[in-house]
C-alpha cells in the first residue's frame, strides 16, 4: 500500500482586544484542548452516512453538490505547506508501469474501438441523450476489481463486460436513472473490524435498494445477479496515463469526471427522487483473502499473463 498517508494539520487564530475593564482569568485547564490520535486504520467520520445498505440513514439528503466538495477538499489541502499534502485524493497508484502495458485497454485505440462498436450496437433513441462513456474499475459485492465499460445517457446507465482481447462485447446490464434512490461519492473503506488492508481510493456507488439490507441469498451467493448497487473507482490505466498528451484520453478512465456528469444527469431528471451523498463507501469485506489474490493479479482484465492471454 501506499506510504504516503496524509496529516491533518490544524491552523488556530486569535484576536487581540484591549479594554480598560478588569478581566478575570480562567483556568487553564478549562481552555486547553488536547487531541489525541489512535496509528491505524482511518475510520470514516462519525456525522457521516456510512453508506451501507441499511437503514434509513442511508437515504438521508445531502445538500452540498459533487463539484463543491471536491472544490473545498481542493482549497484545503492547496493549503498545506508541503508537496506530500497537496496530492488530491491520496491514492495508492495500481500496478506499475511495466505490468501496465501488459493491459490489452493500454494498446492505443482499443478503448475508443471497443467503446464505439458499443455505443452503435446497444444504444438505442429510446434510451435517451448520450452523454458519455468510459473504461472503469467495477468493485462487486465480493471486493473483486472487474473490467468494464460504462455508458451513461440521459435516462440509464449502462454496465458492459467487453472482451478486449477478442474484441467482442459479452455482456451488459442496464441501471436507469428514474430508479437510483441513492448516489454515493467518497473514499472505499472497510468496517473497523475488518482485516482487509485500506485502499486509499475513491469511488462511486450507485444503490436502488431503498435503505433495504440484502438478502442472505444475495449475501452469501457470489454469482447473484440481484445486487441493487454498482460500485465504480477509476481503471488502472487512469494512472499511468500522462495528462499533458491527451486530457480527454485520461478522463475516459476517471471515476471522478463519471461521477460529475451523472450527478448533472439526475440534477437534470425532474421526476427523479436520488438523493446524492459525499461520505465514505463501507466495502463488507472482512478478511478477503480470495479478492486480495484476485484484485493483486488483475484477473478482472483482460491481460497479458506470460505465455497465455485472459
Amino acid at each position: 500500500m501506499s506510504d504516503l498517508l496524509d496529516e491533518d494539520l490544524e491552523f488556530r487564530g486569535g484576536t487581540l482586544q484591549l479594554s480598560t475593564e478588569t478581566v478575570v482569568p480562567e483556568s487553564s485547564e478549562n481552555n486547553r484542548t488536547q487531541t489525541t490520535e489512535q496509528p491505524g486504520r482511518r475510520k470514516p467520520p462519525n456525522n457521516a452516512n456510512p453508506s451501507v445498505l441499511s437503514g434509513a440513514d442511508s437515504l438521508t439528503s445531502s445538500t452540498s453538490s459533487f463539484a463543491d466538495a471536491r472544490t473545498e477538499e481542493q482549497q484545503t489541502t492547496a493549503a498545506a505547506p508541503t508537496a506530500e499534502n497537496q496530492v488530491f485524493p491520496r491514492y495508492d497508484v495500481p500496478f506499475d508501469k511495466e505490468n501496465i502495458k501488459d493491459f490489452f485497454t493500454f494498446r492505443k485505440g482499443v478503448v475508443e474501438t471497443a467503446i464505439q462498436e458499443c455505443i452503435t450496437a446497444l444504444l438505442f433513441p429510446e434510451d435517451g441523450v448520450y452523454l458519455g462513456s468510459w473504461l472503469l474499475t467495477e468493485i462487486t459485492l465480493w471486493d473483486n476489481e472487474k473490467e468494464r465499460i460504462v455508458l451513461l445517457t440521459s435516462r440509464l446507465v449502462m454496465t458492459i463486460k467487453y472482451d478486449f482481447i477478442a474484441m467482442k462485447q459479452l455482456d451488459f446490464k442496464k441501471t436507469y436513472l428514474d430508479d437510483l434512490d441513492t448516489i454515493v461519492i467518497g473514499e472505499l473503506v472497510y468496517p473497523p473490524s475488518s482485516l482487509v488492508p485500506e485502499r486509499h481510493l475513491r469511488g462511486v456507488r450507485l444503490m436502488w435498494n431503498k435503505g433495504e439490507p440484502l438478502p442472505l441469498k444475495t449475501v452469501w451467493n457470489p454469482f447473484s445477479q440481484d445486487v441493487p448497487f454498482l460500485t465504480f473507482a477509476s481503471h488502472p490505466i487512469f494512472w499511468h496515463k500522462v495528462s499533458d498528451d491527451d486530457v480527454e484520453e485520461k478522463s475516459t478512465y476517471d471515476m471522478e469526471t463519471f461521477a460529475v456528469k451523472l450527478q448533472r444527469a439526475i440534477e437534470a431528471m425532474t421526476s427523479s427522487a436520488c438523493c446524492i451523498h459525499h461520505s465514505p463507501i463501507v466495502i463488507q469485506s472482512y478478511v478477503g483473502v480470495t479478492s486480495l489474490l484476485h484484485n493483486k493479479t488483475g484477473m478482472g482484465f483482460f491481460k497479458v499473463r506470460g505465455k497465455f492471454s485472459f
